[in-house]
This record gives structure tokens, C-alpha cells and sequence, in this order.
């Protein structure tokens, strides 16, 4: 019974005593039926602790549906516990135990840095599971325990003492999935206080788990009290993006930085559990007690704050717990944005839900019955909503090996199976770690073989490149309908001129008459098309000026209901609607239309709140002019709406007639799918028009916003309706290649002929369109063995027709301009005759310079657009191929670049440049650009399996600095140090023991470290370099003593840095290295000495070196208590060198401090290693540009520290850079 499975819960409970390490004390049953009360404890003082009661809504739903109340009895609560029980939930379908953990967790969240609060929440190393806050003497806890168990019997009295004789205790241990919860619960909290050799062997386990992943070839990381039997802990595994073997262009096309980790993080709400535990409990007890979580971050883990913000409830609150919300949405107070924590990816959100809704059970189906990957998931699919039968398992199909062909080049470690050959006789000796990461990696290197929603195997004879959906009705349906698959809120963020471009297009198209495919099923409620406010619009639109007619629209035969007009008295300056007559018609979230005759224009607003006979509405909409609302949103200025709090109305209302004008009120309340075509293409505009710019959008979701849905006083459900789907409904892979802060990558993929057009690359046309035309070209140049087996044409039309051209390709089903040399689709070598077909109902619109059927909150304002198509090269079955080439075969063309005006002057393509590789085009069929000169095409244009021999257009030494430039680059992603916490959970007990003593023991004098390194001679040519090491007078050196300021997690990042590095050092040539560090100038490792040597002959700061007799530039680095949180200071001991105001460079400032970015808190990365520190500092002096660094004239002279540490504020304020925080006890010494 539910009533029987509450009480004996809550007994298990205070018997137990779990809570008290999460700061939660004096646990209780209350004096209501269901009810229990508390006290959190975030503060040593007993007197500051805050007393709450918890109600569970229904007991009779009791472990199932039920959900929380919780609220205070206290007084003088802080600000931040009272934020976070606002936000906390109802947490339902939680037993007690994993309840009150949740809510300590938002509770120490919340209160993080506050003085009431003990647990150092930004500290990385932090273990929220930790022994009490308050410690007990024995004598207290058996008092406390005796209490308890007195209440309970006073309360037993009061009940039907037969309905706990008949509660059998054996159902505590019953094997359902919230039984089993309070069972484990119980079980785990015996097993803490058995025997030391229970958590030796629990403690072994994880550890080897860890191991067999590291040993795979990832990086391994745990958060948190992993060990001895830990709860609320997490294991993170992650992997560099560059080590996956992605091509660049669909790195291009993913928006993936290779130098970005792919970290997957396990979070064990009850303790870590192993692959034998997952596979034999309860799945859905598993699914609540094992989250994962999978997106890039910039370091091989992160902190345990980033952790718990990823899988917290109230992540947004957290995040803007210190500012104030506007009704955009953003943060007058915001955090700042940082490249740390876990970021979602563009197919995030289908990632995390194949893991935590399949992989479990994937898992089981493996180890039970041997089946590979692609059998587990086919047999899942088949047996949803079943009942598994064991002859079903049986079918030949499931266990067929998988076709690999597709991995072939693939790195191992993306390929490897962890499961392979099993079912083995020890499924002990497998790691679930290992085993999710792998699974990760299948169905994201892969991810184009399989579909977004069902996760099912796309059987697709070419290679995609952007992930999509297939062709099952179900799939379509949730990937347009319920936002399924890719994220539309990353497209925005990542590619914001493509989604402007998409619906500029769709606007267009709808605008002008020619739009014929809808978005229908949606369940877009959308005002009465008679009752629309009038607009501006297209030649070919329904309407022209003024309202429609008021004919009853007909669509399907079926009579759409008349229209209803609401009316209300407005009150303006409480943007209050004051109803009469009883009428109640709005309800929260509500969109209508509303205007006051002869004050007040037609114009959109939402219902925010509900207190009839008044309602509030929000801001009216368009709510700026489309430059304002940008302008406030960078600025982060609040909505003079926001300011306005919302009116509770008084008991009676004084109606004014001239001050409550009578107000006129339409609300979306029509189904979209039930009016016509005509007025489902004018809604569609309207609904555009009432849509924020696309920046405005990005900068809404840079606020800390997750998705647009957030954003309900500013955009309508209809109106991201439509918008969802022309983003969703564009199954191109559309790049834009213009060079915006992206290097020369970009840049490359530009053709060269075209300034002063942006232009789009189509990286992949929609997937079966694709497919058809590689089938085509396979098989028509074996057919006719052409040496060139595509060319490229120009094809122009008006803006309103590349709404259907993206999705549909191009046809020939209308006749539009004339079909002179017969049915096809017209091309042109000629830019100029293309060009005269692409604007032929382009009118000025107003003084904005946009085109009359132009989206009217477009960035890009466009007027123009053509296209450079690829197309089968067999000229001679063309329908014509002179003066114009007419292709019937509608399977032989293919979009690839498309090329947009447009009338912002803000706006312009990047600069000409001859791409490096260009695709060889056919002699005969080359496309002339403007000016009659041949355009070049990159190699790019083409997918990388088709592109055939390349053509390089620059020099050799342009290339190789290129490839110099990436080779270095990877370099620098080797050095990525491990948290030493990490290190120890990966060794044995007693290898863990003596690590730990070894760290312990050391002092923070670092020349003893010399005596274990490799005993090899350090590598100096004198042919090559003529530094010498060990001349340095260490006599004239500023040597430190260990800093007061030391810290163990300091001390321990820096002597593995060291080493690190010192064995770097003995393994190159010192003329290669360009850097020398004498080990015995380490007196204590917060204090490096550098000399920076050998650089180039042809440098002026080469020829001042040897002019003043000097080989080496000596550099000296301090470390603070945070590194490697914090950057380490650098600066030039000597010699000085010439001020950048009296012609010098090198980005050495006036006091010898080096002005880096790099070395700040704003620039610092904790994953960089002090060798790439110094590599970019070498690299940072040697610069040319602006100028060469020189020395100043006259005899050799040092720098002191005080004035490097005043030019370096200097130069972090003239830079808008952060200063480290431990800058002053750094530099104190």
C-alpha cells in the first residue's frame, strides 16, 4: 500500500541517517499525514540552521506519481536558499532518501561562496559527498536515534496498529524500480559501515574500470566521492576531437573545433555502479540513478560546479541568480561567458537520449545474448512495446556482423568494440565507462549512417555529410513536428546568416504567391485570417491593402467557424485589459491581436496574467524598430515593460472611458491546417513579421538561454512554429563561405569572380536528391569514360522561387520564362545572362533599401540571388547546349554554391583571394565571371571522395607555412596534464598510498627532480646555435624562496610540468627547441628561469642580440596558489628592449611584461601546458607585426619586477583583459 511504502521509508531513513552528509539534520515525521520535516544545516553555528516541512502531494500516489511541497518555518532565511526553494519543483516520482539528496544538492548549489554555506562549491576537487557538516559525538547521535525512535512508537499508538502488522517488511525488498531504489538505498548504506576490505574490493572495481578505459586511448576523470561507496558522484571520459578522424569539412559543417574535447560524463546519483549491477537491476531504477550527459568542453574534464550545473533542474536560475531578467531575457547582470563546462553540440540533444533512454538496455541485450551493435539496436526497435519472448532473440538477423566498409579509415579508436565476442564468462571484466564512450563515438563520427530520431541504420549510397532523418512517416513527423534531431537554437547560434537566408526565402516566397508546400500538423493556432492587420506585400499575394474580405474562408470543402472580435477596456499605463460583462476569454500564454480605434494600431501582444476582470498583457509587438531591439540586446538594457510589475486589481474597478479606451481583441485561435492556401501563405508573413531579428535571436540564446521556447513575451508559439520548420524542413547542408573571424579556412572555399555577393556553399544537397545525382554520375561516366566527369553553369531566378529550389531541387514543372530551345532547366556559362533572370520584380521598399517582398527584419535584406551548379558533363544529351545549356535530366543537377546580393552597406563578401587546391574544370566548359575573366573554383565545391587530381594555385612556401601552422598547432594539443587526483584513482591502494606520500614528502625545492630524468646529454649543435646552457651568472638572477602562499594542488600541477617539460627539453635539439631551462635555477618551483635562444638570423632582434654580446633573452615565470586555474606571470628579466612608442615590437611592454592575452584570465585555458606557453611566447617576440622587436641602445640593463607588473595592468586595461586575481602575492616576492 502507498500510505505503508511512505512510512516505512521515512523510518529507514532517520534510522539510517544518509541525509547528514548532505547538511541535512533532524530528520522527523510531522504532525500531517505524508508529512516530515527537516533541517538544513549550512553552517557550523546549530542556531543558523533552517527548519522546512515537506508534504508529499497525494500519499496514495506514493512511490510512483507523487510529488513534493517543501516551504520554510524559519525566519530571516537568506535570499539564495529562498531563490532556490521558489525554483525547487515538485521532484516527483522520487523516494525520500534520493528527495532529500536532490534538494541538498540545490540547497548547496544555491547558497555556493555564501558565508552560510561550508562547502567550497568552486573548488574542482570539491566531493559533495562528504562526512556531516556537523559533527555528532556518539552520545548525541544515540540520543538523537533514541528520540526518533520514541516518536515513532507515540505515533504508532495513534494508528491502526493492524495495518502494520499485515505491512510484510519483505516488501521493502521488492524488485520494482522504486522498492529497489529504497532497498539499494538501505543496503548502500549498510555496506559503508561493514568492514574496510567491502570498499578495498568496491574500490579495485572502479579503479580497474577506469583503467581498461585509459587504457583505450582516453582521457579519464572522476568528480566527486567516487570511491567508498560515494554517492552524487561522476566519471567523465573524454577524447580530442582532432584524434577522431573527421574530414575537415564535416568539421566545417558539425561546427566542431578538433581542438575541443568530446567529454562524456556519468553521473551516479547513488553511487557508481558496475556493468554486472546495470545489466542485472532494474532498468528503470538505473534510468534514475544514472544520467548521462555527453557535448565538448575545452579541457579533458570539468569542474564538479560545471557537473552539477549540467544535470541541475534549476540550471538557468543558477547561472542568472545575480541579475536581473528583462522580458528578452537577458541577464543586466549576466555571467560572464567563458569557454569552460560541458557545451552542446549540434546533435546534442538526440545523443543524450539514445544514452540514457537505449544504452542500458543496448547493453543488456549484448551481454546476454552476444549480439554485435547494429543486432542489439535492430532487436530493440522490433521488441518495443512487447513482451521479449526468448525465441525472438533468436532470429539469424540480429546477430549478423555489421558492414564496416564505411570505418575503414577510421581510427582504431573510434572503431574498437569493448562487447566484441561476448557473451563472456566474466562480465566483471567489462567497463561501462568504455563501453558509453564507444557507443558515443558510433553514432557520432557516424552519425550521418543513421537516423536522427529512431536511431535506425540509413541504408544511403553516398557519402553525407549532414546528419538527417529517414523517410519513415513517425520520424518526419517528430523531426518537424516536435523539434526531434538537429538543434534549431544551433543553427542560429553557429550559422545566423543561413537561418536569416532560409527565411528570407520562405518570405519571399509566401509573399509573392508562389509558396505551395506548408506546415502543416503542427497544431499553429493562428489568428482569423479577416481579421489580420493589413500590410504591405507582394504582387502575386491575396491581398493588397486593407482588410480581406469578409467571405468565410473555405479549405477541403469544410466552412471555417465566423470569426470572434473581443472587447475590453485598456488600461495603458498598466498595459491592463479590464473586461465587462462577465466575459473571461484569455488565459495565460495566449496571443492575440489587439488595437484601439483611432489611438492604437493593429499590433501583437502575449497574456502574461490572468486576475479577472483584468488581464495583463506584455509589450506589443514589433516591439522596436529592428537596429534598436539589436542595439539593446548587446547592451543588455531592460525592457521598459520589465519595469512595470504586474498589478494585482482592487476588489472594484473605476471604468474611465477616457482613460480606458474601449480596445479591440483577436486571438490565435485558428487552426492553421483548416484555412486556405491563400491565407495559410499570408499567416506564414505574418507570423514572420512578428519574429525578433536572427541576431537578436543569437544573442537571446548566448544569455544562458537553452532554447527560444524560453523567450514567451517576445516570440509566439505559431510564430517558432513556422520558423522550426524552415529550418527543419532545409535538408541541405548549406555553409556560408565567407571569411568571418574563421582564418583562412574560409576563406578557401570562396570562388574567385565574385565580389561584392556573399556566398553560400551547399556542402551536400538534400539526401536523396544526392544520392540520385552520385548514382548519376557514376554511372554516365563509366558509360561514356569522360575525363571530367562534372562541370559548372550558372542558373538565376527570382527570390521567391529558391524557397522550393533548396528542398526541391530545381524543375521544370512551371513556364515562366519562356522555353525557346525546349523543356529543361536553363544554364548559362555566361554570369551576365544568369544574372538578368535572377531580380526581374526586385522594387524599392520605402528608404530601408529592402526589397518589396523582402522579410523586413532581415540582416541580409537581400535582392538578389543565382546559383553555380554542378551538372553531369555530357553536353551532346542535352536538350541544348548553345547559346544556353538545357538539361532535361533533372538527376544531373546539382546545387553547389549559391551567391546572394544585398542592400546593407554593412554587409559585403570577403576579400578576393586564388583558393589554394581549385577544382579542374573541363577546357571547353569553364564558367566566365564578371569582367568575361574564368572563374576558379575550389576543390572544396565537390565532397573529398569525388574530387578528382587538384591543382594548386600558390607557391610552395605559402602552402607548407600553412601546413606548418597546423602541424604546429597539433603540437600544441598534446600537452594537456592530468588533475593528479585523476592519477591517483587510476593506481592500486597501495600505488595510490605511496603517490600520495611521494607528493607529500616532497619539498618545494625542485633540484632533486634533476636526478630522475633520463641521464642522455642535452642535444647542442654549435654548427646550428651558439648558446651554451649553464653560463648564466646565477649570482644576477632575482631567486625566490618558496612562496607562504603554496598549495598541494599547486605544487602538484607545477612539479608534473616540470618534469613534464625537462624531458621535452632532453629529447630535441636545443636549436629546434629555441628555450632552455637549467634545472638546478628551480630553487622552488613556483620560480622558473628561461632563456629563449637561437632565433632566426634574418630577425633586427637576432643582430641586436649579437651586437651586445648576448645569446639568450632571459625570461622569468611565477606561479600563484590557483595555478593551473590561473595563468602563470611572465616578463623579461633582460635584456630591456625598445618601447613600442619609440619604434619597438615583439609584444614586450614598457616594463618588460609581455602583452598576451594568453597570460591573463581572460585568455588562459587550464588545459595549456607551460610548453605551449612558451612555444607562443617564442613565437609572440619573434613577430614582425606590427613591427620586429629591437633592444634599446646603451649597456645591458635588467627589468624590475615592479614596473613589469605596472605595464602588464597597464596593457590588460588598455585591452579590456582580466587581471588574475593572485597577481599580487605572485608578484609580492
Amino acid at each position: 500500500m502507498p500510505r505503508k511504502a511512505f512510512v516505512a521509508d521515512l523510518k529507514a531513513v532517520i534510522a539510517n541517517r544518509p541525509y547528514n552528509a548532505h547538511g541535512i539534520v533532524d530528520l522527523k515525521a510531522g504532525n500531517d499525514d505524508g508529512s516530515f520535516v527537516f533541517k538544513y544545516r549550512g553552517a557550523e553555528d546549530a542556531s543558523q540552521a533552517i527548519r522546512l516541512e515537506a508534504s508529499v502531494t497525494d500519499v496514495g500516489d506514493y512511490p510512483s506519481s507523487h510529488g513534493y511541497l517543501v516551504y520554510t518555518t524559519s525566519e530571516s532565511v537568506p535570499e539564495a536558499i529562498t531563490k532556490a526553494l521558489e525554483e525547487f519543483g515538485v521532484f516527483a516520482g522520487l523516494n525520500i532518501s534520493s528527495m532529500l539528496r536532490k534538494f541538498s544538492q540545490v540547497m548547496n548549489t544555491a547558497t555556493a561562496g555564501s558565508r552560510s554555506n561550508l562547502v567550497p562549491i568552486n573548488e574542482d576537487d570539491m566531493d559533495i559527498d562528504r562526512s556531516p557538516l556537523v559533527e555528532f559525538s556518539e552520545e548525541e547521535e544515540e540520543k538523537g536515534e533514541h528520540e526518533n525512535e520514541q516518536r515513532d512508537e507515540n505515533e504508532d499508538k495513534d494508528e491502526d496498529e493492524d495495518e502494520y502488522e499485515e505491512y510484510d517488511e519483505e516488501e521493502v525488498y521488492d524488485f520494482s524500480s522504486h522498492s529497489y531504489e529504497r532497498a539499494d538505498s538501505t543496503h548502500r548504506s549498510n555496506i559503508r559501515t561493514t568492514e574496510s576490505s567491502t570498499n578495498s574490493q568496491f574500490n579495485a572495481r572502479v579503479r580497474a574500470d577506469l583503467r581498461t578505459a585509459k587504457a583505450a586511448g582516453f582521457r579519464v576523470g572522476h568528480l566527486g566521492s567516487l570511491l567508498d561507496h560515494g554517492q552524487d558522484c561522476f566519471v567523465t571520459v573524454s577524447i580530442r576531437i582532432a584524434k577522431l578522424g573527421i574530414s575537415d569539412e564535416a568539421l566545417q559543417a558539425w561546427h566542431l573545433d578538433p581542438e575541443q574535447y568530446l567529454t562524456l560524463i556519468i553521473h551516479y546519483v547513488s553511487g557508481y555502479r558496475s556493468l554486472d549491477q546495470l545489466v542485472a537491476e532494474d532498468l528503470s531504477y538505473n534510468r534514475l540513478n544514472v544520467e548521462i550527459r555527453v557535448g565538448i568542453s575545452r579541457r579533458y574534464k570539468i569542474s564538479l560546479r560545471e557537473a552539477l550545473d549540467v544535470f541541475s533542474q534549476i540550471k538557468g536560475k543558477q547561472q542568472r541568480e545575480t541579475g536581473v531578467l528583462t522580458s528578452e531575457g537577458i541577464n543586466l547582470s549576466p555571467v560572464p561567458e567563458t569557454e569552460d563546462g560541458l557545451h552542446d553540440f549540434f546533435i546534442s540533444r538526440p545523443l543524450n537520449e539514445l544514452l540514457n533512454v537505449r544504452l542500458l538496455a543496448l547493453s543488456r541485450y549484448r551481454v546476454a545474448m552476444g549480439m554485435p551493435w547494429n543486432g542489439a539496436e535492430a532487436f530493440y526497435n522490433d521488441q518495443q512495446g512487447r513482451n521479449v519472448d526468448g525465441s525472438d532473440s533468436m532470429d539469424w538477423r540480429y546477430y549478423k556482423p555489421e558492414d564496416v566498409s564505411s570505418t575503414d579509415n577510421l581510427p582504431d579508436l573510434v572503431t574498437s568494440d569493448h562487447l566484441t565476442g561476448l557473451p563472456l564468462p566474466k562480465v566483471s571484466d567489462l567497463s561501462f565507462p568504455l563501453i558509453a564512450i564507444q557507443f558515443t563515438l558510433r553514432h557520432l563520427v557516424r552519425c550521418t549512417e543513421f537516423c536522427l530520431v529512431c536511431h535506425c541504420k540509413i541504408d544511403a549510397d553516398f557519402e553525407a555529410l549532414k546528419p538527417y532523418v529517414c523517410d519513415k512517416p513517425l520520424c518526419l513527423y517528430q523531426y518537424l513536428n516536435l523539434g526531434f534531431g538537429p538543434s534549431v537554437e544551433h543553427e542560429i547560434l553557429s550559422q545566423p546568416d543561413v537561418v536569416d537566408l532560409l527565411v528570407s526565402f520562405c518570405y519571399a516566397s509566401a509573399s509573392t504567391g508562389r509558396l505551395k508546400s506548408f506546415p502543416h500538423g503542427l497544431g499553429l493556432m493562428v489568428p482569423a485570417p479577416s481579421l489580420m492587420p493589413e500590410r504591405a506585400i507582394g504582387p502575386s499575394s491575396s491581398r493588397h491593402h486593407g482588410l480581406m474580405s469578409s467571405s468565410q474562408p473555405v479549405q477541403n470543402g469544410k466552412d471555417i467557424p465566423p470569426p470572434t472580435t473581443y472587447k475590453a477596456r485598456f488600461d495603458k499605463a498598466t498595459s491592463e485589459l479590464i473586461f465587462q460583462h462577465g466575459d473571461k476569454p484569455l488565459k495565460v500564454g495566449d496571443w492575440i491581436i489587439m488595437s484601439v480605434p483611432g489611438v492604437m494600431e493593429k499590433h501583437h501582444r502575449t497574456v502574461i496574467e490572468v486576475l479577472y476582470p483584468t488581464v495583463k498583457v506584455g509589450c506589443p509587438l514589433p516591439l522596436l524598430s529592428i537596429s534598436d531591439e539589436e542595439s539593446r540586446l548587446s547592451l543588455n538594457m531592460p525592457d521598459p515593460q520589465d519595469l512595470t510589475p504586474a498589478a494585482t486589481p482592487p476588489s472594484s474597478i473605476n471604468v474611465d472611458p477616457l482613460i480606458h479606451p474601449e480596445a479591440e481583441i483577436i486571438i490565435y485561435e485558428v487552426h492553421f491546417d483548416e484555412i486556405s492556401e491563400s491565407s495559410q501563405r499570408d499567416s506564414i508573413c505574418m507570423l514572420l513579421d512578428t519574429l525578433p531579428t536572427v541576431r537578436s535571436m543569437q544573442s537571446f540564446l548566448r544569455a544562458k538561454h537553452t532554447s527560444l521556447r524560453q523567450w514567451t513575451d517576445r516570440i509566439s508559439p505559431a510564430a517558432l512554429g513556422v520558423l522550426r520548420w524552415i529550418i527543419a524542413s532545409n535538408r541541405s547542408c548549406i555553409i556560408q563561405s565567407d571569411n568571418h573571424g574563421e582564418g583562412w579556412r574560409r576563406a578557401e572555399e570562396r570562388v574567385k569572380g565574385m565580389k561584392g555577393y556573399l556566398q553560400f556553399r551547399f556542402a551536400q544537397g538534400a539526401p536523396d536528391k544526392e544520392q540520385r545525382f552520385i548514382k548519376a554520375v557514376r554511372e554516365t561516366t563509366a558509360r561514356l569514360g569522360l575525363k571530367y566527369p562534372t562541370m559548372f553553369a550558372w542558373h538565376g531566378s527570382p527570390l521567391q522561387n529558391w524557397h522550393g529550389i533548396v528542398r526541391e531541387g530545381l524543375h521544370f514543372k512551371e513556364v515562366l520564362n519562356g522555353r525557346v530551345f525546349g523543356n529543361g532547366v536553363y544554364h548559362s556559362l555566361e554570369l551576365l545572362t544568369s544574372l538578368g533572370y535572377s531580380n526581374p520584380y526586385y522594387v524599392p521598399y520605402g528608404d530601408t533599401g529592402m526589397s518589396r517582398i523582402g522579410w523586413p527584419h532581415s540582416h541580409l535584406r537581400l535582392s538578389q540571388a543565382l546559383s553555380l551548379n554542378e551538372i553531369i558533363n555530357a553536353p551532346e544529351e542535352f536538350v541544348s547546349k548553345t547559346p544556353h545549356l538545357v538539361v532535361h535530366q533533372l538527376d544531373w543537377i546539382q546545387t553547389r554554391y549559391l551567391f546572394v546580393k544585398c542592400n546593407n552597406s554593412d554587409i559585403g563578401g570577403s576579400e578576393e583571394r586564388v583558393p589554394t587546391e581549385a577544382f579542374e574544370q573541363d577546357p571547353s566548359y569553364n564558367p566566365i565571371g564578371f569582367s568575361q575573366e574564368r572563374i576558379v573554383i575550389p576543390i572544396t565545391a565537390v565532397s573529398k571522395s569525388r574530387r578528382p587530381a587538384t591543382k594548386s594555385l600558390k607557391s610552395g612556401n605559402k602552402r607548407s607555412k600553412v601546413e606548418s601552422i597546423v602541424e604546429l598547432v597539433d603540437e600544441v594539443y598534446l600537452s594537456d596534464a592530468t588533475d593528479i587526483e585523476d592519477v591517483q584513482i587510476l593506481c592500486s591502494q597501495s600505488e595510490a598510498e605511496a603517490e600520495e606520500q611521494q607528493v607529500d614528502s616532497d619539498s618545494l625545492i625542485g633540484k632533486g627532480k634533476a636526478s630522475e630524468l633520463p641521464d642522455e646529454p642535452i642535444l647542442f649543435d654549435s654548427s646550428k646555435t651558439d648558446f651554451v646552457p649553464g653560463e648564466l651568472d646565477h649570482s644576477s638572477l632575482p631567486l625566490l624562496a618558496p612562496p607562504s602562499y603554496a598549495t598541494s594542488q599547486a605544487t602538484k600541477a607545477l612539479q608534473r610540468e616540470l618534469k613534464s617539460l625537462l624531458k621535452v627539453q632532453d629529447a630535441q635539439p636545443a636549436h629546434e627547441l629555441g628555450w632552455y631551462l637549467d634545472p638546478e635555477l628551480i630553487t622552488n618551483v613556483y620560480q622558473w628561469i628561461v632563456e629563449l635562444h637561437s632565433f632566426e638570423a634574418q630577425l633586427p632582434l637576432a643582430e641586436d642580440l649579437k651586437q651586445k654580446g648576448l645569446k639568450s633573452i632571459i625570461l622569468e615565470l611565477r606561479f600563484g596558489k590557483e595555478f593551473p586555474y590561473s595563468p602563470p606571470f611572465v616578463r623579461v628579466i633582460r635584456p630591456r628592449f625598445l618601447p613600442f612608442l619609440h619604434g619597438g615590437g615583439g609584444h614586450v611592454t614598457a616594463g618588460g611584461a609581455l602583452c598576451m592575452e594568453l597570460l591573463t584570465n581572460t585568455g588562459w585555458n587550464p588545459a595549456s601546458s607551460i610548453e605551449s606557453v612558451l612555444l607562443q611566447v617564442r613565437l609572440a617576440i619573434s613577430s614582425t607585426d606590427p613591427r620586429p622587436a629591437r633592444l634599446e641602445r646603451g649597456p645591458v640593463r635588467d627589468y624590475s619586477t615592479g614596473e613589469a607588473l605596472e605595464a602588464f595592468r597597464r596593457a590588460c586595461l588598455t585591452h579590456g583583459w582580466q587581471v588574475p586575481a593572485d597577481l599580487e602575492h605572485i608578484t609580492a616576492g
